[in-house]
């Protein structure tokens, strides 16, 4: 991999050299705006155990690397032709890794070698070209102890081209991780650009694009590749605006042990917005969608196919009176389709929103109503439903109802290269309760190798009770508000109604019809926030009471220091259980706490920052985690030192599901002299 990069850069030179070949050959040696040197020390401690049913596994890591890297920053023959950054590192490193599934060897030592050059051909100029080529050694990573004693390698290319009212962009990625136990490769390419046109008058006009593919294999027999593209344009005449895009994202991965997973999402957005006379306006939304997913066991005996498309369109009117009352009017158009069935939703809808302005506060208040018809025929799936930004532990809830609750599968899109999917298996990984006509998914574990707590990306597909039926459904609500002593105080009240009616055929699942109530109150005087609610849901399947209370704490408590604090408290009692989990009553509490400090001292050349996250969960499962974080950075002179530390730890228990418990500590130490 050092030849190959090497070699491109040296074409890629050598290529250039012709077209100024009246200037002497000394004048394209390097003349540096910069060279440097330093030394770094790096020294952790890490140590992790999990306990999963009746298996457990340890591991603990001892870690000392020392760096001498020697750098230069400047350019050849101009500061306009070529730039370059390149640093030049020796590594000397010592580990001790021991692990229950690995025997111990006790101390280890080796060389290593790094290295970042980075060459930008033109710099100033409207287009202009960077070539570059890293080696890192060793990447340590902290979330694995897979994932120890990795060799990183990294070539590629990018060029740019911004020339109003053109812009351009492309590059080649190639990545290769090595480790004593596997090797990844990853390949990527990526092209977009953009053309953007202003005119005198206001109007605007553009069209943009890209283009993303991307290879990766691994030496565990892991394969897969993906696609993504995207073409789209903006129209603004003023009164008419115009937003539109088409874009595809496909994805399929191979292995021995986990067999064969493929996805394949092809998407189409128009949203049209039109400013009418009379304080009117108009948005039309038109969306279009081809979801298809195959699940193959590593036989390849057993499929899971998984096909949805659907349509939708939504038209809003909305008229604005004065500053005081908004009316919107809704009317919504989808049908779905798959293999094994389609369904049809209809819906007409009215919102009115009044605002009154009061002595130091406002007076809001809104009604809502609406009607919706289902037509359906036979059973629908819903493929690839995507949810990002969920924390773990923590929760999110399907989007479409009628869901048959053994048709969800969930899909953990993961964060460490080379990015696989992963399936999560229910009961040791999630749980499914209802949540009204749909259901949550609550997730309260994951793979060993993922930190939790922390924040994911899910995907969820599932599919639609089967049957032939006619629902009419009702919906209509109201809510209230007065914000006063200039929002020092806001209590508000809410209430929401569903009535449903089958006009034809059976429909199959638990009645739809229900009633909630909401009432609160809102606290606000920077930086403090408190929130006090209280929610009552009558309903035949599964009705709970709740109380929640919210508090927050963001502020600069002097130049020099910023504190964060949040806590709340949820609890909920469910006097008749769950629809088909739990027939008995049940008390759910959730309580969940999180802050961080930072301060800057000495002339703010020392920073000292902590942060922690505690979450607790009785019920039906029983979880708690907590994580804790602290870092010191200090600059004196030409010395720079890290002190840091980190841990987690999960407990997760439940009747029906496989009792998990992990900790997990990390210690370092970061050390950085300036030589010259």
């Amino acid at each position: 991999m050092i030849r190959r990069g090497s070699l491109v850069i040296s074409f890629i030179v050598v290529g250039f050299l012709p077209s100024v070949a009246c200037a002497q050959w000394t004048q394209f040696l390097p003349t540096p705006f910069e060279n440097g040197a330093f030394l770094d020390v790096y020294g952790s401690y890490e140590r992790d155990n999990l306990h999963s049913g009746s298996h457990s596994s340890r591991w603990s890591d001892t870690f000392l690397k020392q760096t001498v890297t020697v750098y230069s920053i400047g350019y050849s023959y101009h500061p306009r032709f070529v730039q370059y950054q390149f640093s030049v590192s020796g590594a000397l490193r010592e580990e001790d890794y021991q692990a229950t599934a690995v025997s111990s060897h006790g101390w280890q030592t080796g060389p290593g070698l790094e290295y970042d050059l980075s060459l930008v051909f033109l710099p100033e100029h409207p287009y202009n070209l960077q070539l570059f080529a890293r080696r890192f050694e060793p990447l340590f990573k902290e979330q694995a102890a897979t994932q120890h004693n990795l060799v990183q390698t990294s070539n590629g290319a990018n060029f740019r081209y911004k020339n109003k009212p053109y812009f351009f962009h492309a590059g080649f990625l190639d990545d290769t991780i090595e480790s004593p136990g596997s090797t990844t490769d990853i390949t990527r390419a990526y092209v977009d650009g953009e053309y953007f046109k202003r005119y005198a008058n206001g109007n605007e006009w553009s069209v943009n694009g890209a283009f993303n593919p991307s290879w990766f294999s691994s030496s565990q027999n892991l394969d897969g590749s993906s696609l993504q593209y995207v073409l789209g344009n903006y129209i603004n005449l003023q009164r008419l605006r115009l937003t539109a895009n088409v874009s595809n994202d496909s994805y399929e991965q191979k292995s021995p042990s986990s067999g064969k997973f493929t996805q394949d999402n092809l998407s189409s957005n128009d949203f049209l917005t039109i400013y009418l006379p009379y304080h009117l306006r108009a948005e039309a939304l038109y969306r279009y969608q081809n979801n298809e997913g195959k699940i193959s066991d590593r036989t390849a005996t057993q499929h899971q196919d998984l096909s949805e498309t659907s349509n939708d369109i939504q038209v809003n009117v909305i008229h604005k009176l004065y500053q005081s009352l908004d009316t919107t009017y809704t009317f919504l158009k989808n049908w779905r389709s798959s293999s094994t069935g389609d369904t049809s939703f209809l819906s007409n809808g009215i919102t009115l929103n009044y605002v009154k302005t009061i002595p130091r506060g406002r007076f809001l208040a809104g009604v809502n109503a609406a009607r919706g018809d289902t037509d359906s025929n036979g059973q629908t799936n819903i493929v690839n439903e995507p949810f990002q930004g969920t924390a773990v532990p923590g929760s999110f809830t399907l989007r479409q109802p009628n869901v048959d609750p053994q048709s969800i599968l969930i899909f953990l899109k993961s964060p460490i290269p080379p990015f696989e999917v992963i399936r999560l298996e229910e009961n040791v990984h999630y749980v499914v309760v209802p949540s009204l006509n749909t259901f949550e998914i609550r997730v309260f574990a994951l793979p060993a190798e993922f930190v939790v707590p922390g924040t994911y990306d899910f995907e969820a597909s599932y599919s639609l009770l089967s049957g032939n039926f006619e629902l009419q459904t009702d919906a209509y609500g109201a809510t209230t508000s007065v914000e006063l002593l200039d929002r020092l105080v806001t209590p508000y009240l809410g209430y929401a109604a569903v009535r449903s009616r089958v006009l034809s055929g059976a429909f199959p699942g638990g009645p739809l019809d229900s009633t909630t109530y909401t009432a609160g109150v809102l606290l606000q005087r920077e930086p403090l926030l408190l929130r006090g609610e209280y929610q009552d849901v009558q309903w035949q399947v599964s009705p709970y009471r709740s109380w929640r209370i919210e508090l927050q704490y963001v502020s600069a408590l002097n130049a020099t220091t910023n504190a964060f604090a949040s806590a709340s408290y949820l609890n909920k009692y469910f006097p008749h259980g769950e629809f088909q989990t739990v027939t008995h009553p049940f008390t759910e509490e959730v309580i969940s706490a999180s802050g961080s400090i930072q301060k800057q001292l000495y002339a703010r050349n020392l920073f000292v920052s902590g942060g922690g996250a505690y979450s607790h969960l009785q019920g039906l499962i029983d979880s708690d985690s907590y994580s804790l974080n602290g870092s010191l950075i200090w600059k004196i002179g030409k010395i720079e030192l890290t002190l840091g530390a980190t841990a987690y730890k999960t407990d997760s228990s439940g009747s029906n599901t496989v009792s998990t418990r992990r900790d997990h500590e990390l210690v370092y130490l970061k050390f950085r002299r300036r030589l010259f």
